[in-house]
C-alpha cells in the first residue's frame, strides 16, 4: 500500500521501498504542485518535498495532506541518503501516531 507520495524536487532514496513510496516522476498526469496535492489528498498520501510551495499551501489551505518538508539547504545526494535514513524511523513513528 502506497503511504508516501514523493516530490520532483526529491531522489528516490535506497531504503525506501516501492510498496510504500511513490515518486511523482512516475504519475504521467501530474504537472503542478496542484496536482500533487490533490493527488496526495485523494489517496490519504504524505508528501515528502524540499519545496517551500508545500509549507505555504498547507498553512493556507482547509484541506490538507500531511507533508515531511526537508530544509536542508543544497547537500550531495549521499549526505542526503544518511542524514534522512538516520532520522526516518523516528519521522514514521509520528505519523503513525498520529494517523490512529
Amino acid at each position: 500500500m502506497i503511504t508516501y507520495l514523493i516530490d520532483e524536487n526529491m531522489p528516490f532514496l535506497p531504503f525506501w521501498d516501492a510498496e510504500r513510496f511513490l515518486h511523482v516522476k512516475d504519475i504521467p498526469f501530474i504537472h503542478y504542485d496542484t496536482d500533487i496535492w490533490e493527488y496526495a489528498i485523494a489517496h490519504d498520501l504524505i508528501i515528502i518535498t524540499k519545496d517551500t510551495d508545500f509549507y505555504y499551501r498547507y498553512l493556507s489551505s482547509q484541506k490538507n495532506p500531511k507533508v515531511v518538508w526537508v530544509r536542508t539547504g543544497n547537500l550531495k545526494k549521499s549526505i542526503l541518503i544518511r542524514l534522512i535514513e538516520k532520522v526516518w524511523l523516528k519521522l514514521k513513528k509520528c505519523f503513525y501516531q498520529t494517523r490512529l
